[in-house]
């Protein structure tokens, strides 16, 4: 099985996108992390966003969001007011628009375009949709991180095609 940099580098040319998938906690986001790096090792540039979890006493109490090109992180959600409640987590307003600007830069500045996570909020319409739009239509090479469970219709939600590839983070 070839690796996620392999896997990209070989279809960057011939998709529009690739896939990062695996339930909570199986490590989207260490994958999308490790992924950046070796793109930018291998001179493809790279931009967007990734997630971290924030946890307290092995709890995820929230996320970060950090933008790939400067480096710069905001709280992007927590467990308690203020902000835009989704489920369980209240988003900053401040840091949507944040990530948001990141994705869109990042859009007409490099080659891979990288959102960590696309999720419910996403596919409703908020959260950071209008980034991944303004991505999709720049033409870039798009990765998203998607739990397994949304793949499909985050695939369609972004009009990626039906044989668009997909990562499984390994789990065990």
């Amino acid at each position: 099985m070839s690796s996620p940099l392999e896997k990209v580098l070989e279809l960057l040319r011939s998709f529009p996108g690739f896939v990062i998938t695996g339930p909570i906690g199986s490590g989207k986001t260490r994958t999308a992390s490790a992924l950046v790096e070796e793109l930018r090792a291998s001179d493809v540039s790279v931009g967007g966003v990734v997630s971290p979890r924030v946890l307290e006493y092995g709890q995820t109490t929230g996320y970060l969001v950090r933008d790939l090109i400067s480096g710069e992180e905001r709280q992007l959600c927590t467990e308690h007011p203020p902000g835009i409640r989704f489920r369980r987590f209240f988003f900053s307003p401040s840091a949507l628009d944040f990530a948001n600007a990141a994705v869109c830069r990042a859009a007409h500045e490099v080659d891979v375009v990288l959102v960590d996570e696309v999720g419910p909020l996403e596919l409703s319409g908020g959260g950071m949709a209008p980034g991944v739009q303004e991505a999709l239509h720049g033409g870039v090479f798009l990765v998203m991180c998607v739990r397994p469970w949304l793949v499909e219709e985050a695939c369609l939600w972004a009009g990626l095609p039906k044989a668009t590839p997909v990562w499984e983070v390994p789990t065990g």
